[in-house]
């Protein structure tokens, strides 16, 4: 059996949608689906959607005749012991659901269930800006600020299947509360929602500035429209990413000083920012950090993977492993 006909199936659950696809052993996803599964739905609701989708994709695997390794699945949560279901994941629906049991019993194939930044990590790794590479750091900056490690070749897990949650570092005690109650967060002043406010507040200043004009026409304003006014040369634009890289570089710089990566890569959706971004959280990190440790960091650069990035880690699950948690059969 050649190495083109071996595929696993990953499946990314998020807060607002899931993706899903099947993926090779060189990362290439051959067919693709997503389903929405809002936070409104209750649990079994959502498992339909998503099972639905999952009955078109897996009869295609066996047209193609592939040989499937099995499901890997992508949750932004921490695991029950067993690993058969999610813990405090952001999808609240879904805590506690029997996530791993559900697929085995109804498409008979293995299953394997992991935190979102696992995964990402590990889709870096595998398929990404990462191959290879013996200490890699990932950080995803979207929603929420989440980071993973991998070490010598092997995923950090050691709480809740995590290394627990980096992006509610404390950066400024008198800051705002971020969603989960901690006061001055990294991930309460560089996630999306922070961003799109603090876009919102120089837009409604008195100073000129090309967000005022997009929030008229908008109502609102994302981190793409920030990103698109800095393109286009508007200065404030240009220094509110200067402040967010500023405050993800400060993070970035606590992190490495414990888990000594050599390559870091940004992923999550405000990370389309580009040099943006990356710029200042290098720079940052570099100011800010004990040299000792912050030299051995290689390069920090952008994902390859996009929004992909879990749901190629978690088809990875499956394909390697090696990097697999280690839950129960």
């Amino acid at each position: 059996m050649t190495r083109n006909y071996i595929a696993a199936i990953g499946v990314d659950i998020g807060g607002t949608s899931t993706k899903m696809g099947i993926v090779t052993l060189e990362g290439e996803i051959l067919v693709r689906d997503d389903v929405l599964t809002p936070n409104h739905l209750d649990g079994e609701t959502i498992m339909q959607a998503i099972t639905a989708a999952l009955d078109r994709i897996v009869p295609q695997t066996r047209q193609a005749e592939l040989v499937l390794r099995g499901i890997g699945v992508s949750v932004c949560g921490y695991m029950e012991p067993s690993g058969d279901a999610p813990d405090y994941i952001n999808l609240h629906p879904l805590d506690h659901y029997p996530i791993r049991p559900h697929f085995m019993q109804r498409y008979g194939l293995s299953a394997v269930l992991d935190n979102d930044m696992n995964c990402g990590v590990l889709g870096e790794y595998c398929f990404g800006a990462g191959r290879g590479e013996k200490r890699l750091m990932v950080m995803t900056v979207g929603t929420g600020v989440g980071m993973a490690v991998i070490l010598d070749g092997q995923v950090m897990r050691f709480h809740g299947g995590t290394v627990g949650n980096p992006g509610h570092l404390i950066l400024d005690p008198d800051g705002p509360t971020c969603t989960a109650g901690c006061r001055g967060c990294l991930e309460s002043l560089a996630s999306a929602g922070p961003i799109s406010r603090q876009a919102e507040d120089v837009a409604r200043a008195q100073r000129p500035t090309l967000l005022a004009k997009m929030l008229a026409e908008k109502g609102q304003l994302t981190p793409k429209d920030l990103f698109l006014a800095a393109e286009a040369g508007d200065i404030p634009s240009q220094e509110i990413w200067e402040e967010v890289g500023r405050w993800l570089g400060r993070g970035l710089a606590s992190w490495v000083e414990i888990f000594g990566p050599q390559v870091v890569i940004v992923g999550g959706g405000v990370a389309q920012a580009g040099h943006w971004l990356m710029d200042p959280i290098e720079a940052e990190m570099r100011r800010t950090g004990e040299p000792y440790f912050t030299r051995r960091v290689r390069t920090i650069k952008q994902s390859t993977l996009g929004m992909d990035i879990a749901m190629l880690g978690a088809a990875a699950l499956c394909l390697f492993p090696e990097h697999a948690p280690k839950w129960p059969p």
